[in-house]
């Protein structure tokens, strides 16, 4: 408790956010539209974006958290070579519902009883942290630093002293950071374990099942029939075009209104202005690339095909990309590259819709050796003699021929590379402890070198790979992108259709004239992204029918127009959004009912026949089916017919019955064997049930209750509005 105490007095919290306001110098190509129309303006930290059972989410905290969710995205896609921007749309929507979900467990969890502890997360902290955490002290080797970690924790103002001596870090503001993180680092905690603990307990209430319920799902389960079968489909029925009347549809309805419950939806009509390349652009870029293909081929002499291609690298922008062997390259670029003379320039080359230009700039021995190596490590312990010992003995078995894959899962007590045989994959100088760098860079490949000391303990050393050879490329990236000016005219064109609209223009007619296509949405309800944007779904659900909005910018449908075009409040659906849903049902029985004098005569001729394969003889398109084991669910290899199996379990076992009416068509049935559960059975499926049940109910019964709970949540969303300004 008191070192929970002591961190949070360290630890001050994030103060303020800062609002910055950019004056924009408008002239008549540049204008900035939004401000014309008075949908900037800065929004004031105070600003309450959204309201969940009286607990208000503030702009500057809502932001704040989105920065910080946005940068570790974007930090995850640069680590895993992904080139594509952060969508802050998703990002927010991603945030509004933590903080939903957040708010709604705090108060289910006081209400509850439910608390979780400084002492609860200062033992996780400090015993188990979570992987993300150990990670940051763990070394290339995998050894994780404990008493280092369990320093900077519990004493966050050490944090400067492993800092270095630089002028240019400002420790006491790296410190205020490492603090920062701790008190985040805390919260996350809190929030997983009252989460278990509400999962638990949604859980427990869930798993909870009567006696009688159970047994009757194990006399359900364990009960069966074994039978023969004869199937008349109905789906094989023709009916006339007005078999079903709208007086019958209607007559439905009005007795099963319950069952057609609705949430609130809503429905839109639209106007897409794709963002793509203009004539202008498409023509600028096929000038700029005729314009590099005739410098350089203009130049017969290398060292002037050299420096054009420099000169455009430098101006236009290129990349620049240093590979280790040759089937590193990208196959589609390998065979323009891999055919050039080292500073020899290929291109214009066309793939994927985009032209390139080529350098082959470096291929022959690598600037920077990497080193492939699998290690056993032997820690010091109490005895450090004792513990070279060992390493001598292990360092004989893998020399001698064992694997050194198994004996490293066997002995290392790096435990992070044990499980993978020891292999440690490449790695280059400056990334392993020096004593280990040394060896493996001086020993050659395939060869088992020490024991060698670190400050970790002795490691067994087997080199796998060498790479020395580099391949360096340089390469100059165009393709047929849409200017501002074209982007600025859409955006132009988009908001014209808004105030179009918003002077009463009928939005059909107006895309009639301007020969654009509206599309009109089918209902959707407030947790659906429509159009891959929640903001065009907050949209829809914080205006009535016919208001217009803002031109959204979407990716994959460029500057869009939406206006509402539809409500449907919580409730019953009305007559017309169920009315083909009924009519399909009714349809379905009256293709059923029209079967049943056919049925019972084909049962009475079976019945005198005294065997259902003279089916055969009497109708040459049917067929006697076989089912070995048919519980109450109904599985038939002819499809699902839950019906028919309740009345398979009443029907005389050795006797052809009447005809079976079922959901899908009428049967002939002949029961061949009927089984039922004994006591001894029926208490072990009972056991087994109960277990299955309890194990779903621990899975689902929080994620339902949460699902359900936000549902029914007073919940205010002021995004809509706030972002679309």
């Amino acid at each position: 408790m008191g070192m929970m105490e002591r961190m949070r007095t360290l630890s001050p919290w994030l103060i303020g956010t800062v609002i910055a306001t950019f004056l924009i110098l408008m002239v008549l190509g540049d204008v900035d539209l939004p401000q014309i129309f008075n949908f900037g303006g800065a929004v004031r930290p105070t600003t309450v974006v959204g309201v969940v059972e009286g607990e208000k989410i503030l702009y500057k905290d809502f932001e704040e958290r989105v920065r910080q969710t946005a940068e570790q995205q974007r930090k995850q896609m640069q680590q895993q070579g992904i080139e594509q921007e952060v969508d802050d749309n998703l990002i927010r929507e991603q945030v509004w519902n933590q903080y939903v979900n957040e708010i709604l467990m705090r108060k289910e969890a006081e209400r509850a009883g439910v608390f979780v502890t400084p002492d609860e997360i200062a033992d996780v902290l400090l015993l188990d942290p979570p992987d993300y955490l150990k990670k940051a002290f763990t070394d290339s080797a995998g050894v994780f630093h404990r008493d280092r970690y369990v320093q900077l924790i519990t004493d966050p103002e050490s944090y400067a002293d492993i800092l270095p001596d630089d002028p240019s870090i400002d420790k006491e503001e790296e410190v205020a950071k490492w603090k920062r993180n701790i008190i985040e680092i805390e919260n996350s905690i809190l929030l997983q374990r009252m989460q278990q603990k509400l999962q638990n307990l949604a859980g427990w209430s869930a798993s909870a099942f009567s006696p009688t319920y159970l047994e009757r799902r194990s006399i359900a389960e364990n009960s069966y029939v074994a039978m023969d079968y004869v199937f008349l489909n109905a789906m094989n029925v023709t009916l006339p075009p007005n078999a079903v009347t709208d007086d019958e549809i209607r007559s439905y309805y009005e007795a099963h209104k319950q069952y057609y419950k609705t949430r609130p939806m809503r429905k839109i009509k639209y106007i897409n202005f794709p963002i793509v390349p203009s004539s202008t652009d498409s023509a600028r870029t096929r000038k700029l690339i005729e314009q590099i293909s005739t410098d350089l081929a203009a130049q017969t002499d290398p060292v002037k095909r050299d420096s054009v291609f420099t000169h455009y690298f430098a101006t236009v922008g290129g990349r620049t990309q240093t590979v280790s062997k040759p089937t590193d390259i990208d196959p589609a670029k390998q065979a323009f590259l891999l055919g050039l003379d080292v500073r020899g320039v290929a291109g214009p080359v066309t793939l994927n819709n985009k032209t390139y230009f080529f350098r082959l700039d470096h291929r022959g021995p690598s600037k920077d050796t990497t080193v492939r190596a699998s290690h056993i490590l032997i820690g010091f312990g109490t005895n450090k003699d004792s513990a070279r010992a060992v390493a001598e003995q292990v360092l004989a078995r893998v020399r001698g021929g064992e694997d050194f894959g198994k004996v490293a899962q066997e002995v290392s007590e790096d435990k992070g590379s044990a499980s993978r045989g020891g292999d440690l994959d490449y790695f280059g100088r400056g990334r392993m402890v020096k004593p280990f760098e040394d060896a493996a860079f001086a020993a050659s490949v395939g060869s088992i070198v020490g024991p060698v000391e670190s400050q970790f303990g002795y490691h067994i050393i087997k080199v796998t790979d060498r790479k020395t050879e580099s391949i360096e490329f340089s390469e100059i990236e165009i393709q047929y992108s849409v200017s501002p000016q074209t982007k600025k005219a859409l955006l132009r064109q988009a908001y014209s259709v808004m105030q179009q609209l918003e002077n009463g223009e009928n939005i059909d007619s107006l895309g009639k004239r301007l020969g654009k296509q509206v599309i009109e949405s089918v209902f959707f309800d407030n947790t659906q992204p429509f159009l891959g944007s929640m903001e065009v779904t907050q949209f829809a659900f914080a205006h009535k029918v016919g208001e217009v909005s803002r031109p959204f910018e979407l990716r994959f449908y460029g500057y869009t127009v939406v206006q509402v075009s539809g409500v449907r409040e919580k409730g019953i659906k009305p007559l017309e959004d169920v009315k083909d849903q009924i009519r399909d049902r009714l349809l379905s029985w009256k293709r059923v009912e029209k079967l049943k004098e056919r049925a019972e005569q084909l049962a009475r001729q079976l019945q005198q026949a005294g065997r259902l394969d003279a089916v055969k003889s009497i109708d040459s398109t049917l067929t006697v089916m076989s089912a070995a084991r048919v519980t109450e669910q109904g599985q038939l290899p002819t499809g699902v017919d839950v019906a028919l199996a309740v009345q398979a379990f009443k029907l005389p076992v050795g006797k052809i019955s009447s005809a079976v009416r079922g959901e899908s068509g009428y049967y002939i049935v002949l029961v061949r064997q009927r089984h039922e559960v004994d006591s001894a059975g029926r208490a072990a499926g009972i056991e087994a049930i109960a277990r299955r049940k309890k194990q779903e109910a621990m899975q689902n019964a929080f994620f339902t209750w949460l699902n359900n709970r936000r549902q029914n949540a007073d919940i205010e969303d002021n995004r809509a509005e706030i972002y679309s300004r």
